[in-house]
């Protein structure tokens, strides 16, 4: 139903879209264009954590089929329309949307095909991480993914791909095997270690600068059940399981995740609904079951934990326990949140300290996550083995605080901005490229692509050097 007339859309460069090459694009669509005009496209400009984008796109194009994206990316491109790409919608940059111009939306595109004989599965880049484990768990099989299920797997995996596997298996990125992808002059690229080997190796790390992925093949594992849960302690513990983790972690099999939570805003995923202050563990083991435990002993007996959740069971449940539902119920319901990403080489005594001091002086809500610690298969490769150049020890972080009440937002930004700029000198110079938020900066981007940044700019230059794509962890073209 529309209540108004659709609005003019206007290019880059100030020019109005005539109205009979708006509607000829629409026609040619297998999916569906959302407009300023309709009541559903309030709706439309949700983010993941249930709040509003501010900016307001000139339309929303509801893709079908890569057909869609590659005639959106051309009405684009003849039009100079700025765009944006959305899957997921979960980009801490916040690239997901656009002011005036065109988001091109592929989350409706979720066909899955698993192969059990050659362990591999082709889904498209609509599909979410707990669309994709479903799917693929129903023979006992997984992938590298991360653990919130509604993050959409394109976005995860052009970013690098942190997750509770990534330690025997390797990062994301590591286990796509092949991708279909349109350019940014609407040509359709399969790229593979085959087949366009130098945009493949720029995918796997280098984020949305390369084009916009339709189609992405994974390398699938037998995974079915794990030993794994939470284990939960009173935040007055911060100090000693920091320690404590800071040594255990040295010396753990690449079977063996570790997330780290620490809060009190009911929102933590690990931990819903909690508002006490806590300490969260979220542990995992992939692989013989009896080793597992022998892993996990001394972390379960150092110190009494307020509940050892702690036990067998399937990997798509375990991967359901990080539930982002009360994030986005709480934005949904007028909340607000401040959020920075960034990166812990190592848990030492400066670190802890500067932590337990800013939890001392934290706003109401308040959650800070040190989740996977990389080490294993994950940080074997060498950083030019793709775009993805993470591949050291440590602990990506997110911090974050959250409030309902004006006057609590002065004081919980500054909190959440004064805690990540007393940690960065802890962060070896290193990013988590889907961590970056959008405040971050050029110096941001360059941590972020890390020793591959060059490489990057020249790849960027040759396949999109009018840097259509931009709305992303930029790299800008020479």
């Amino acid at each position: 139903m529309e209540t108004n007339p659709k609005p003019q859309i206007v290019s880059t460069t100030g020019n109005a879209i005539k109205e009979e090459a708006l509607k000829k694009f629409e026609a040619s669509l297998l999916g569906e264009v959302i407009h300023p005009s309709e009541e559903r496209y309030e709706l439309a400009r949700r983010l993941w954590n249930g709040m509003l984008d501010p900016r307001r796109p000139g339309m929303i194009v509801r893709c079908a089929a890569a057909v869609d994206v590659a005639r959106s990316v051309e009405f684009a491109r003849t039009n100079e329309l700025a765009i944006a790409v959305r899957a997921g919608g979960h980009s801490m940059a916040r690239d997901s949307f656009c002011d005036g111009g065109m988001v091109i939306d592929v989350s409706g595109m979720k066909s899955i095909q698993v192969d059990i004989e050659t362990c591999t599965a082709r889904a498209d880049s609509g599909l979410t991480v707990g669309e994709f484990d479903r799917a693929t768990q129903a023979f006992g099989l997984a992938t590298v993914l991360g653990e919130c299920t509604s993050v959409g797997i394109a976005g995860y995996t052009v970013g690098g791909g942190l997750g509770r596997l990534m330690d025997k298996l390797g990062a994301g990125c590591d286990n796509l095997v092949s991708a279909e992808l349109i350019g940014a002059g609407g040509r359709v690229f399969r790229v593979s270690m085959e087949e366009d080997a130098d945009l493949f190796w720029a995918i796997r790390g280098g984020g949305g600068n390369f084009g916009i992925v339709t189609s992405l093949e994974y390398r699938l594992h037998r995974v079915w059940q794990i030993l794994g849960g939470t284990l939960t302690y009173p935040i007055s513990d911060t100090r000693e399981i920091l320690t404590f983790l800071d040594d255990y972690m040295m010396s753990v099999p690449d079977e063996l995740d570790v997330a780290i939570d620490i809060g009190n805003c009911g929102l933590m995923t690990y931990a819903p609904g909690i508002t006490q202050p806590i300490v969260n563990l979220a542990v995992s083991y992939c692989g013989d079951l009896e080793k597992g435990e022998a892993a996990f002993k001394p972390l379960r007996r150092f110190r009494k934990p307020i509940a050892d959740r702690i036990r067998v069971m399937p990997y798509l449940e375990m991967q359901a326990l990080s539930d982002i539902r009360p994030l986005a119920e709480f934005g949904a319901t007028g909340g607000s949140m401040a959020i920075e990403g960034g990166f812990i080489a190592q848990l030492g005594e400066e670190t802890i300290k500067t932590i337990a001091e800013y939890i001392a002086e934290a706003p109401a809500g308040f959650w800070i996550a040190a989740e996977h610690y990389l080490h294993g298969a994950v940080c074997r490769p060498t950083s030019d083995h793709t775009a993805f150049g993470l591949r050291r020890p440590g602990y990506s972080t997110r911090i974050l605080s959250a409030w309902r009440e004006p006057n609590q937002a002065e004081g919980s930004i500054a909190w959440v901005k004064r805690l990540s700029a007393a940690l960065k000198p802890f962060a070896g110079g290193a990013m988590y490229l889907n961590y970056l938020t959008e405040g971050a900066g050029g110096a941001g981007v360059r941590a972020a692509y890390g020793p591959n940044y060059e490489r990057l700019v020249a790849l960027k230059s040759e396949y999109d050097p009018t840097n259509f794509f931009n709305s992303n962890r930029n790299i800008e073209p020479r």
